[in-house]
């Protein structure tokens, strides 16, 4: 940790939990298209890869071009009476590393329209230097492409670097990019979701990430085993 200079984060399911308000907002698309409405948590497994391949996931192909239209038009609507919060240690993590003097970024699957939005709603835009969204980018996260075109603004090596998400795709993501990673497990995927990655290093919440972050700052290079309350 002494030696980092960017820390990277996914959004959904890492720093923030949107999954009430995409859940109303697939519904109302959903019913709009006369489609039967679907659960909480078969929304909340299905995200993370951008609402695109969410709506194929939903809607016939016919139809996708359609939803996801209507998701962008109507997203920000569902953005109320606490449909969007941040994750518990989610600030006092940011404001851990701004004031350790690290670049902080943002790297998401999300369309680039909702999250200028969420982060000044839950009031953190100031703790980020740069955002990448699906947008700015050709490959997505399972691609480290955002990782790397992140790296690459701030002049930065891999060893400088760490990521922090909670899906598969972001292990793939970090690992592929050769920095880093850790996962929280607040999100989309289940701890069963890693059996059958290597040396992932997993972390019941962002408290106990920073716990660990800040161990590592004080020279102590434990396994992330020792303070991962899953694992224990």
């Amino acid at each position: 940790m002494k030696d980092k200079k960017l820390a990277i984060f996914d959004l959904d399911g890492t720093l923030i939990d949107a999954y009430k308000a995409i859940t109303e907002t697939v519904n109302y698309c959903l019913k709009e298209l006369g489609y039967s409405s679907v659960s909480f948590e078969t929304v909340k497994r299905s995200v993370g890869r951008g609402d695109i391949d969410l709506a194929k996931k939903l809607v016939g192909k016919e139809d996708v071009s359609v939803f996801t239209s209507l998701y962008r038009k109507n997203h920000l609507r569902f953005f109320n009476n606490g449909n969007v919060k941040l994750l518990e240690g989610a600030e006092e993590l940011l404001k851990y590393l701004k004031d350790k003097g690290l670049y902080i970024a943002v790297a998401t699957n999300r369309a680039g329209f909702s999250v200028s939005p969420i982060l000044k709603r839950l009031n953190i835009d100031n703790y980020f230097d740069i955002i990448y969204t699906s947008d700015d980018v050709k490959s997505p996260k399972p691609d480290p492409e955002m990782l790397f075109n992140i790296m690459e603004y701030f002049k930065t090596e891999k060893g400088q670097t760490f990521f922090v998400g909670d899906m598969d795709i972001d292990y793939l993501a970090g690992k592929n990019a050769g920095v880093d990673t850790y996962i929280v497990l607040t999100g989309s995927s289940l701890k069963d979701d890693f059996s059958h990655y290597p040396d992932v290093n997993l972390f019941d919440n962002l408290i106990l990430l920073k716990n660990y972050l800040d161990n590592l700052r004080g020279g102590n290079d434990g396994d992330s085993r020792s303070i991962c309350e899953t694992d224990s």
